[in-house]
């Protein structure tokens, strides 16, 4: 079975739905992950269930560079906090004091082993990844300010990156920046204290967010967790936006994800303080314990 079928087995196994919509065209139904993917390109027709052929692949290279237009392009995303989190500059402040708390507990009461300063890594620097990182909001907003001794930006548009160094200002002396795409990103072994993913998994087809995910099982030092933060649908196991290239995710889709990637659920919940016109956004916290 390819990632797409084992997926939908996962989520008819527990009884949750495999089907999807499309986000402004109430007309565009998909019963199953395998027939949307089949519809723009990037599975073949019945009984051709490769995703590794040469359509598929121009498919997959078509909605990256869909994607990647809308976050370079400055009328659609300026490089500021509200063009990062797509006009709702406003939840920013909620957003981080969430994630904060939420890391917080985990190092209090779940994960002791988590190093998140150099004192408790025995004065080895710790050092953590935010992943599709725009100007570094997470990275100045929550990664330093808890201790991290350094991030790493993983952020395919060269605008913004370049951008980052300005934002940061002088946190940007604990930065590292990375031009470059996810699915193309190979992280080193055991170098990551926290890899943080937030509202960016969308942009990833399921193969490369398996595969991705997959190499940050060996990027993961001791004690290390993947944090992934992000819309969540109900009704439907997904949600597709045409207009930036990107698919929300139900729960139980992504956690589908991660497991096939080797890792496991050590702690999550729901975002709040939220406006209720947005999707759920629930923090979940990874780990593989090799």
């Amino acid at each position: 079975m390819n990632i797409t079928q084992q997926i939908e087995v996962a989520l008819k196994k527990q009884g949750n739905p495999i089907n999807g919509k499309d986000s402004e065209d109430d007309s565009l139904q998909y019963p199953s992950i395998t027939e949307w993917k089949r519809s723009i390109g990037m599975m073949g027709k019945e009984h051709d269930t490769t995703t590794t052929s040469v359509t598929a692949s121009k498919s997959r290279q078509q909605w990256y560079k869909k994607g990647l237009g809308y976050w370079d392009d400055e009328e659609t995303c300026p490089a500021t906090v509200a063009g990062m989190l797509g006009g709702f500059g406003r939840i920013s402040k909620c957003d981080l004091k969430g994630s904060a708390k939420f890391i917080t507990h985990i190092k209090s009461h779940i994960r002791p082993s988590l190093k998140l300063t150099s004192e408790e890594n025995g004065d080895v620097p710790t050092c953590a990844c935010e992943c599709g990182a725009g100007i570094g909001r997470v990275s100045k907003g929550l990664l330093l300010p808890l201790g991290i001794s350094q991030c790493d930006l993983i952020e395919p548009s060269p605008r913004l990156i370049s951008s980052a160094p300005e934002y940061l200002g002088s946190s940007a002396s604990k930065c590292r920046f990375f031009c470059t795409g996810l699915q193309d990103f190979q992280p080193k072994a055991d170098s990551y204290d926290i890899i943080w993913m937030q509202w960016m998994i969308g942009y990833l087809t399921d193969d490369d967010l398996v595969h991705f995910l997959k190499r940050c099982v060996t990027a993961l030092r001791t004690g290390g967790i993947v944090v992934i933060k992000d819309n969540t649908c109900s009704q439907e196991a997904f949600v597709v936006d045409r207009d930036d290239a990107s698919t929300t995710r139900s729960l139980p889709y992504i956690i589908a994800i991660a497991e096939l990637a080797g890792l496991r659920v050590v702690h999550q919940q729901l975002q709040e303080g939220f406006p209720e016109d947005i999707f759920p956004v629930p923090m979940v916290a990874l780990a593989a314990d090799r």
